[in-house]
C-alpha cells in the first residue's frame, strides 16, 4: 500500500514537472544524475585507490592473514559503497528517461535536449573510464601481490 502511494506520488511529481516545463525537468534530472553519479564514481575510485595503496603497503609481507583481512575489508567497502550508491543513480536514470520521453512527446526543447544529453553522457563516460582504470590498477596490483605470495 505504501509503495503504491509512493509510486503514485512520484508519478504525479513527474507529470507536474513535465507538464509545467519539460525541458526544465530534464535539466533538473540531468543535474541530479550527474551529482549522484559523480558521488558514486568518486567513492568507488577512492576505494579502488585505497586497495592499490594497501596492496603497495603489503608488498613484502608474509603474513597472509593480515593481507587477506585487509584486502577483504577493502573489497567489502567497494561492494557496500556500490550497493548504497547505485540505486539512487538508477532511479535518477529512470526519471531522466521518463522526463525525456515526456519532453519529446510535448515536442519541447527540440534543439536543447540533444546537446544536454550528449554532454552528460560524455561526462559520465569519462567518470566511468576513470573508475574502470582505478579498479583495473587495483586488480593488477592484487594479482601481483598474489603472485609474490605464491613464490614464497
Amino acid at each position: 500500500m505504501l509503495a503504491a502511494v509512493a509510486l503514485l506520488a512520484a508519478g504525479a511529481t513527474t507529470v507536474a514537472r513535465a507538464g509545467s516545463d519539460p525541458v526544465a525537468a530534464v535539466q533538473t534530472d540531468v543535474q541530479k544524475l550527474m551529482t549522484d553519479a559523480t558521488l558514486l564514481h568518486s567513492t568507488v575510485q577512492a576505494d579502488a585507490e585505497k586497495i592499490s595503496a594497501d596492496v603497495q603497503s603489503l608488498q613484502g609481507s608474509t603474513n597472509r592473514v593480515t593481507i587477506r583481512t585487509t584486502l577483504q575489508a577493502d573489497a567489502q567497502k567497494v561492494q557496500a559503497d556500490r550497493a548504497q550508491l547505485v540505486p539512487p543513480v538508477a532511479a535518477d536514470w529512470a526519471q531522466l528517461q521518463t522526463d525525456v520521453q515526456a519532453a519529446r512527446a510535448a515536442k519541447a526543447g527540440q534543439g536543447q535536449l540533444k546537446p544536454l544529453l550528449q554532454q552528460a553522457n560524455q561526462a559520465l563516460a569519462q567518470q566511468r573510464a576513470a573508475v574502470k582504470q582505478a579498479l583495473d590498477a587495483a586488480h593488477q596490483a592484487a594479482q601481483a601481490l598474489r603472485q609474490s605470495l605464491k613464490q614464497k
